[in-house]
């Protein structure tokens, strides 16, 4: 039975061999089949020839190297020298334009008289004392009137506590303010808000 077995094995591996389908070598993939051939071969996919290299010169790439080299020291000399630089201000920068306009519109003052000087210190003077007196006074009135409105709230508190204590109240219909109509704009119905376009000129780092 086993020596039957095996020959019916071997007949049937013979005819699939024999009927099994030939593959032309035209896909560029793994085919598999049920007959026991599982894995049949595809076309060879060959690489990009490999391009060929430049020769260069040692003594090129050594100058590059030197080259980078000085002006990392260079740079690094400036920075030990002068220090971190920090990002520039268009508005406090001074240009030799704005140098030599500086120069042609500068005016000299002109030369006041001894009469009209001294008459001018007299008049500073006089506005000085004006001004002193004036903020004594202000000071005056004024802690005056805080110590009247204490006095007052003292005396208001030895009458009614509930008096008193309504008074410390904000009053803020002190100052009359009346809204008639909407505060705020309405806003448009249905309004489709563009997008605004701009050009961005700012010098970059």
């Amino acid at each position: 039975t086993f020596k039957m077995a095996t020959t019916l094995v071997l007949k049937v591996f013979k005819l699939n061999l024999s009927h099994a389908p030939v593959l032309h070598k035209t896909c560029s993939q793994i085919h598999t089949q049920f007959y026991p051939l599982l894995f049949r071969a595809t076309t060879q996919l060959w690489a990009e020839p490999i391009k060929k290299k430049k020769k260069i010169d040692p003594g090129m790439i050594a100058a590059k190297e030197a080259k980078k080299m000085k002006k990392i020291d260079k740079e690094i000399k400036r920075l030990a020298r002068f220090g971190r630089i920090l990002k520039p201000i268009e508005e406090v920068e001074l240009t030799n334009k704005k140098l030599l306009l500086g120069r042609e519109r500068r005016r000299d003052n002109p030369k006041i008289p001894f009469e009209e000087s001294e008459s001018r210190a007299l008049i500073q003077k006089e506005w000085i004392h004006y001004s002193l007196n004036k903020c004594k006074n202000e000071h005056k009135l004024y802690r005056k009137m805080v110590t009247a409105q204490q006095d007052a709230l003292q005396e208001l508190r030895a009458e009614s506590e509930q008096l008193y204590q309504s008074a410390l109240q904000i009053d803020y219909g002190f100052i009359p303010v009346h809204f008639q109509g909407p505060k705020l704009t309405p806003a448009i119905k249905d309004y489709a808000n563009p997008d605004g376009e701009y050009v961005d000129t700012t010098r970059k780092y």
